[in-house]
């Protein structure tokens, strides 16, 4: 378990890390909230109060932000020779800006979500869209850097003291040349570029293939400096922000200010810095002498301007596309817009003239309990909002329960029924999309961590009982009775307020840790429970002899084989009469090809109550290899289907090496041959001296590779059952061999299969081009018509027909990570194979942005 528990971990530490960014920005607003309680309904007559002019002003310039991004949009495509609209331009930004708060805003959000609007309506070719956005992408990252890192010196040495003014604009300076010199040495291809090349060498495979594009460097400049533009309009928003509460603004504030805001926006890619910039900005603020309710009003009306109406903008750009997909957004969206309502109005106070009409019909008891769960609610929503997305069953029924409970709450904590509008319109989305919500939590993992969970809890609270009883006299002012003191800590783990003055820093200090390690327990319980369940059922062996019997009656694919493999889980139809071949992910049924059922007929059956079998354990299913024959059932069965690579097969009984064609072919064999080097074939039983030199040459063609063995669509060197595979070697002389492949069971009538394909490092070139031709001789001479050549994923999509294809062609043909599937389509090729389309069927278009991870994991081992 602690095994499963760490590669769990290491598998999502990237998603983890994001997650806990964000979680503690939030943390960090909701904490400074509470620590301003006092001053937030100052903070609301002072917003009250602000100049219509100026906050005229600052709308206006949220429309110029929006209207400058489309115009960026607009140059990123002109670098690259196409064009498109403005407002298409303003529509891609808006709706890319929205979706980024839930997921990365990056090139698979853009393909899958956004570019079929571009291709239909503009008709820029997919490929082009990617190196817009790229360009967009890196335009945004370069202006923040250009503003940001340097305010951020500033304010450093400065710390709003005229004194330390020179010293910042020095150390401003030199960074700034710094960078230059950095840019120059990155450009000469010196020490800046090497650095950069082996911390991110996916990002130098991008600029490789700009490089390789005609590339107009007038239009990126003008994309660069409409990015720099874009953030000139952030520092005006933070001016007029200023401005608009009668302080007395200057652009040194506006400068810095913005800098901290750019480069926690960057190191806060998931919910987009909520509360970590609340916090920054105000301290900031207050640094250069505003006061507290100043820095605060100042700081809300300038998130209004860049953050909330852009984001509302946003949504009702993605209202107006009507995609479905999309539109799963929604209840994630109201309930993290929710969650940051509760906050802000459990610690605002309530009307009171409502409160007064409450009190008649509720104890003041009542009224408080209300006002802490709103509070602590809150918290738990803007948690749960990324959970919704992924579909989870419990973050569902969490998400209904505290939305139900909010507006309830709001009501009875001083009848407020705005906020109870905004509970109860969340509520609606939630039901309305209430099947999209199965995938089940992990209730064995839940169980195994609980213990150590329930001693963090224990460990914080009987700290916060001690520490409260025994310096309550000399830092509270007061004495604690032991009573008194767990209500304290209660209180404090909780967030809540206790009342108790501090007499002196450390009791301050001390109230504070409680807090910190009250919201990380109750964060990590949250986690906890809504880790998603990894489906775990080991088939019995004589589920394993049940398959391998249906495989001999039914079995007709060149992936039948694997069906049966070890690292297969089995579901049997109710008749036994079908079973289906899969891996589960925490999210995910991958299941291999088909079913393997008597015929389309069964196949349909079969395919239905595995589908429902997933659903009732919380699993959303996909379909890996169909073939093309096949495609029309999946699609009856309301399946999307993407073009996920080509099969090669190849006709044994035309394969010949004769023609102008097959000379290097031709070339490589007869220099093998007068080389010494043989073809030879061993059939089983396989000696074990035999098997280990065979594991010599696999051995060292992963670690020459830098592979890792592979499963489910293909098997890995297995000594057990390679002993009664036929293998196939090319030997040298001496006898040595060095390469070979392992022939397996093919239940195509007349087609040949094989496996592993091996060599080591020092095999002569052309050795498995020997390898092949001999193999091909080989099974034709045994009496086959077909050999199956296996797939190359990404290949062979001639033309998409919608943004998903284009996803895979645009990887396939331009991103250099992905050459290696070119060149293994470029080796099959020789042997004239046929061609054959394999699809992935899966269920929604929202969840291809979590299928690549679900296929990483079901090919691992």
């Amino acid at each position: 378990m602690r095994n499963k528990a760490l590669h769990y971990f290491h598998s999502n530490q990237k998603l983890i890390l994001q997650a806990s960014l964000a979680l503690l920005f939030i943390g960090l607003g909701v904490y400074f909230i509470r620590h301003e309680r006092a001053e937030l309904g100052k903070v609301a007559e002072s917003l009250a109060e602000a100049s219509t002019a100026w906050v005229l002003a600052g709308i206006a310039f949220a429309l110029l932000f929006s209207l400058v991004q489309g115009l960026m949009y607009q140059y990123s495509f002109r670098a690259i020779h196409e064009h498109i609209g403005l407002g298409m331009g303003m529509r891609l930004f808006l709706k890319r800006n929205l979706v980024s708060v839930f997921l990365p805003a990056g090139t698979l959000t853009n393909i899958l979500f956004f570019n079929r609007e571009v291709e239909r309506k503009e008709g820029v070719e997919r490929t082009q869209i990617y190196f817009a956005s790229t360009i967009f992408s890196i335009c945004s990252i370069l202006s923040s850097i250009i503003i940001g890192l340097p305010a951020l010196l500033w304010l450093f040495f400065s710390n709003g003291v005229s004194g330390g003014l020179a010293i910042g604009l020095f150390a401003t300076i030199a960074l700034i040349a710094a960078l230059g010199w950095a840019v120059y040495s990155f450009k000469q291809g010196g020490w800046a570029h090497q650095w950069a090349e082996r911390l991110a060498p996916s990002f130098f495979d991008v600029l490789k293939e700009l490089e390789a594009q005609d590339f107009s460097r007038k239009d990126f400049w003008i994309a660069i400096l409409l990015s720099c533009g874009i953030e000139l309009i952030g520092i005006t928003h933070l001016y007029i922000a200023i401005e608009a509460l009668g302080a007395h603004a200057n652009l040194e504030v506006a400068i810095v200010g913005y800098g901290i805001v750019l480069l926690l926006l960057m190191s806060s890619p998931f919910l987009r810095g909520i509360g970590a910039i609340e916090v920054a900005l105000t301290y900031a603020l207050t640094l250069y002498g505003f006061d507290k309710v100043t820095a605060i009003s100042i700081t809300f009306l300038f998130r209004f301007f860049e953050f909330w109406s852009i984001l509302v903008l946003g949504l009702l750009a993605l209202i107006g596309q009507r995609d479905n997909a999309l539109l799963r957004l929604g209840p994630s969206f109201l309930l993290l817009a929710l969650g940051i309502v509760n906050i802000l109005s459990a610690l605002t106070p309530a009307a009171p003239a409502r409160l007064k009409l409450l009190m008649e019909f509720l104890p003041m008891e009542a009224i408080h309990a209300s006002t802490y769960f709103v509070l602590v609610s809150g918290i738990l929503m803007m948690a749960l909002a990324a959970y919704l997305i992924r579909g989870l069953r419990t973050a569902w029924l969490a998400a209904i329960a505290l939305s139900g409970l909010s507006l309830a709450a709001h009501l009875a904590k001083g009848v407020d029924y705005e906020e109870a509008t905004i509970a109860l319109a969340t509520l609606a989305a939630l039901w309305y999309q209430r099947n999209q919500y199965f995938i089940r939590p992990d209730p064995q993992f839940a169980q195994r961590t609980l213990f150590p969970g329930l001693a963090a809890v224990g460990g914080v609270l009987l700290f916060g009982l001690l520490g409260f009883h025994w310096i309550g006299q000399a830092h509270f002012g007061t004495g604690l009775n032991w009573r008194q003191a767990a209500i304290s800590a209660l209180r404090t783990f909780f967030l809540l307020d206790t009342g108790l003055p501090a007499a002196t820093p450390f009791a301050q200090e001390f109230t504070y840790g409680m807090n910190i390690l009250g919201a990380g327990a109750m964060l990590f319980f949250a986690f906890m429970l809504l880790r998603p369940y990894i489906f775990q059922a080991e088939p019995e062996a004589e589920s394993r002899q049940q398959a391998q019997s249906l495989l001999g009656l039914y079995g007709r694919s060149s992936l039948d084989y694997f069906k049966t493999y070890t690292d297969k889980l089995l579901f049997f139809t109710a008749d036994g009469q079908a079973f289906v071949s899969f891996r589960a992910t925490s999210q995910f049924a991958v299941a291999l090809e088909n079913p393997v059922a008597a015929d389309a007929k069964q196949v349909e059956k079969a395919v239905i109550e595995f589908d429902e079998y997933c659903r009732r354990n919380g699993l959303r299913t996909i379909y890996y290899r169909i073939p093309e024959s096949d495609r029309p059932l999946y699609e009856k069965l309301n399946k999307k289907l993407l073009p996920i690579g080509e099969d090669a097969t190849v006709n044994l009984d035309t394969f010949n090496l004769q023609g102008k064609d097959k000379k290097d072919m031709r070339n490589a064999v007869n220099k093998l041959e007068r080389m010494g080097y043989t073809f030879r074939a061993y059939p089983p039983p396989q000696k074990d001296g035999f098997l280990q030199q065979l594991r010599a040459v696999s051995d060292d063609w992963l670690r020459d590779t830098g592979r890792a063995e592979l499963v489910f669509s293909q098997g890995l060197f297995d000594e057990k059952a390679l002993k009664e595979h036929t293998i196939l070697t090319v030997e040298s002389q001496e006898g040595k061999i060095v390469s070979f492949v392992n022939q397996i069971p093919d239940y195509r009538p007349g087609e040949a299969n094989f496996d592993l394909m091996r060599k080591t490092a020092d095999a002569p070139n052309g050795a498995m081009d020997f390898l092949f031709v001999k193999m091909l001789e080989y099974f034709k001479a045994q009496g086959f018509h077909y050999c199956n050549l296996g797939m190359v994923p990404m290949s062979g999509i001639e033309k998409a027909t919608n943004a998903q294809e284009a996803a895979l062609k645009l990887a396939y043909e331009r991103i250099g990570q992905f050459a290696h599937y070119r060149s293994l389509r470029a080796h099959k090729e020789k042997f004239e194979p046929d061609w054959t389309m394999t699809y992935l069927a899966y269920p929604s278009t929202l969840d291809l942005a979590f299928l690549p991870n679900a296929l990483n994991q079901v090919v691992e081992l």
